[in-house]
């Protein structure tokens, strides 16, 4: 499996998601920012916060877009081994188990997202997520307890790369 998928090929993919989800933050800022500021949204008495909730919206989307940003330069700086052998960072690791997905990239940056590469889903998580850290430091044909919705499913892990 995973001879067949480049780590390039899901880099490039995570990149592609993060533009679309920056774009999307962007444009959503730029709305709150027209709010916040547009006549429309003058205060008609002192119980009348709607400016106020929208300039704090365009705050929180003004965070989003600069974590997507850094993020995004984490992806493009980031050289993850290949032929690994021990689940890692930069590790694509295909599972059997019931209710966990089937393949696995573990990276060093918050990122959580569903990617297709070759037309296979890749579920890109952070070695911080509960389900990275049932994997580090397993080997292919170890099994690892992976608790999902409060119940504990057992995976083996089929390959490392």
């Amino acid at each position: 499996m995973s001879a067949q998928i480049q780590k390039g090929d899901i880099l490039r993919a995570i990149t592609a998601s993060l533009t679309a989800q920056l774009h999307e933050t962007v444009a959503a800022l730029q709305e709150a920012q027209n709010g916040a500021t547009n006549s429309e949204s003058r205060p008609e008495n002192k119980y009348d916060t709607r400016a106020l909730e929208t300039s704090y919206l365009a705050a929180a989307h003004t965070e989003r877009a600069e974590t997507l940003r850094r993020v995004m330069a984490h992806v493009h700086f980031w050289k993850p081994d290949s032929g690994m052998k021990v689940v890692a960072p930069g590790a694509l690791v295909e599972l059997d188990g019931e209710r966990v997905p089937q393949r696995v990239f573990l990276t060093p940056f918050p990122a959580s997202m569903t990617v297709q590469v070759d037309g296979l889903a890749i579920q890109v998580v952070t070695t911080a997520a509960p389900l990275a850290a049932a994997l580090l430091g397993k080997q292919a044909g170890d099994v690892a307890a992976v608790r999902v919705a409060g119940v504990v499913n057992e995976v083996e892990l089929v390959s490392v790369d």
